[in-house]
């Protein structure tokens, strides 16, 4: 996390760690990217690389980590909704957001 500007995209379990939350929330700017049920296990479906969801039933699975996780990563500097659009369209929210996240010092 040191050494200049830079986008750390996590697995979903890394947030869930107390001790790196401290540091991204020491040394940066946190995001959310929010997504319903559905959608994950829309794109949870495309792969077969999540051990956690190999299993007789993938969607309860999602449904108990989304229970569990949902609640921690609430604590997100920012939370922009995933959606099944463009990429290009969440990032332009990511940015806005971003630019004007109250933690982040003004422009000089």
């Amino acid at each position: 996390l040191d050494g200049g500007c830079k986008v750390l995209a996590t697995g979903g379990g890394a947030f869930m760690n107390a001790e790196t939350q401290e540091r991204i929330a020491a040394s940066g700017v946190s995001v959310w990217l929010k997504a319903d049920l559905d959608l994950l296990m829309q794109r949870v479906s495309r792969r077969d690389n999540r051990p956690l969801l190999r299993t007789s039933d993938p969607r309860a699975v999602m449904e108990r980590l989304i229970a569990e996780r949902y609640p921690v990563y609430s604590r997100a500097d920012i939370t922009v909704r995933s959606r099944d659009v463009a990429h290009e369209v969440i990032v332009e929210e990511i940015i806005a957001a971003v630019e004007t996240c109250p933690k982040l010092p003004s422009p000089s």
